[in-house]
């Protein structure tokens, strides 16, 4: 079902990369021109699109069993997968607007948080006791992106730049814990 939602989410991305039929010359590149923004946002969330489906099957791997508030929770987390077309075009439209980024950064955000949810409800479910997973920066960051946003539209998209390199460091301070808590 994810892979299903993955490739209407990503086809519904480049629907919305758009030029117009007829043009030539000087009005053809300035379309072009027009439209490389769009082509911008749609390369960011079709990393981010494929980044949180790499993450979601590696999420439900060590998923032995499914209960309703894990399966509620995928659910919430396709619903926002599959939004994310929308906040792409707003931000593509809008992103010297504090609403472009600020959208973009809830959804992604929200999206982020509600994996870490499904983590740790696999981590903790019936006789698990694994250790918990990383805090995702990136929820963090994008979260916080909307507060940015508010003051300085262009820093808050800058800013989700942050989500990897702390990501890298929560996933690097996971191994050490879960090496210096093992037996």
């Amino acid at each position: 079902m994810t892979d299903g939602v993955v490739a209407i989410a990503m086809t519904l991305l480049v629907l919305d990369i758009d030029v117009p039929d007829g043009l030539q010359g000087q009005a053809l590149k300035d379309a072009l021109d027009d439209v490389q923004g769009q082509v911008g946002t749609f390369l960011l969330s079709a990393v981010v699109i494929a980044l949180f489906w790499r993450a979601h099957h590696s999420v439900l791997r060590d998923a032995e069993w499914i209960d309703a508030s894990l399966f509620w929770c995928n659910v919430a987390f396709l619903a926002l997968l599959s939004l994310i077309p929308f906040p792409t075009r707003v931000l593509a439209e809008y992103g010297r607007q504090p609403l472009g980024p600020g959208l973009y950064g809830a959804v992604i955000g929200t999206a982020a948080l509600v994996l870490y949810l499904m983590a740790v409800r696999i981590a903790r479910g019936p006789g698990r006791r694994r250790p918990l997973p990383p805090f995702p920066a990136q929820a963090c960051v994008f979260l916080l992106s909307v507060v940015i946003a508010r003051f300085s539209p262009s820093a808050a998209v800058y800013s989700w730049i942050a989500s990897v390199p702390l990501s890298v460091l929560a996933h690097r301070h996971a191994t050490r814990t879960s090496r210096v808590s093992r037996p």
